[in-house]
């Protein structure tokens, strides 16, 4: 047996190995989504198979309009996002203006920042503009990211200045040559960045938790709480949920899996 051959075989098993044990908790939790309320919640084996009906008790609360906040969250931020990173990104690495390179350090500076840090004085600009419990108080502080600046600003190095100078040679504007030329072969970060954010705010908990205290702007994260209460854990529920909630991010991941790789791999490619 080769060396490479052995190194494939030790490497393929250390592998299957690892994705088992990564499957062990997805499993706990269909397994428990599955049973029924008489289940026996110390075996992790399928006792039953009650999973349509937990479905349908979870949305027969507010698990809808629950689901339907984050997705208006998360597709808001990340839309948003993607519109100002581009900007942004392809302007800090195309053109030359007074102060870019301190704006750019600036912008780079804040990734330093602890998000916790932040939360206060975010919160309290929201608060003095009236946008507790609003839509706008949770999605306009979560819709601009240094990283994804850097992200953009990084990829749009990459373009061939030839590209550029030539549309400009034919006499287009920046604006022209930005929305013609540059943002197309932007497309593999901007979708990277979508599903970057995306992914972020589905799980965000922290700042919907401090702007949303009316209970019909809950997300997702903050409605899970909603099946614990002072009688128990109705866990079946509560992974019924949780399984539900990893659906959206999965079908996501999966769509755009392709350009989130190039994304992230051309993105440190300097031409």
């Amino acid at each position: 047996m080769t060396p490479s051959r052995t190194y494939r075989i030790v490497t393929t098993a250390a592998l299957t190995l690892l994705v088992l044990v990564m499957l062990i908790p997805v499993y706990v939790m269909v397994s428990i989504a599955a049973a029924g309320d008489d289940t026996d919640l110390r075996g992790i084996t399928f006792n039953g198979f009650h999973l349509a009906g937990n479905v349908a008790d979870v949305f027969g609360g507010s698990f809808g309009r629950f689901l339907a906040n984050s997705l208006i969250l998360s597709f808001s931020v990340a839309f948003i996002d993607v519109a100002l990173s581009a900007a942004a990104g392809y302007a800090l690495a195309r053109l030359r203006f007074p102060g870019r390179r301190l704006l750019f350090g600036t912008v780079i500076g804040t990734l330093a920042l602890a998000p916790p840090m932040i939360m206060i004085p975010m919160y309290v600009i929201v608060r003095s503009l009236g946008w507790i419990d609003t839509y706008q108080g949770m999605i306009a502080p979560m819709a601009v990211s240094a990283l994804g600046v850097f992200l953009v600003r990084q990829f749009a190095l990459g373009i061939p200045g030839e590209l550029l100078d030539a549309a400009r040679v034919d006499g287009a504007g920046e604006l022209r040559v930005f929305r013609t030329v540059a943002f197309p072969l932007l497309r593999p970060a901007l979708l990277t960045l979508f599903l970057l954010q995306f992914l972020a705010q589905w799980d965000n908990l922290l700042w919907p938790l401090l702007v949303a205290n009316d209970r019909d702007l809950w997300t997702l994260p903050i409605g899970l709480a909603t099946f614990q209460t002072e009688h128990g854990t109705n866990y079946h529920l509560m992974m019924t949920a949780a399984l539900i909630i990893s659906v959206p991010p999965l079908l996501l991941l999966a769509m755009l899996q392709r350009y989130y790789v190039a994304g992230l791999t051309l993105g440190g490619v300097k031409k």
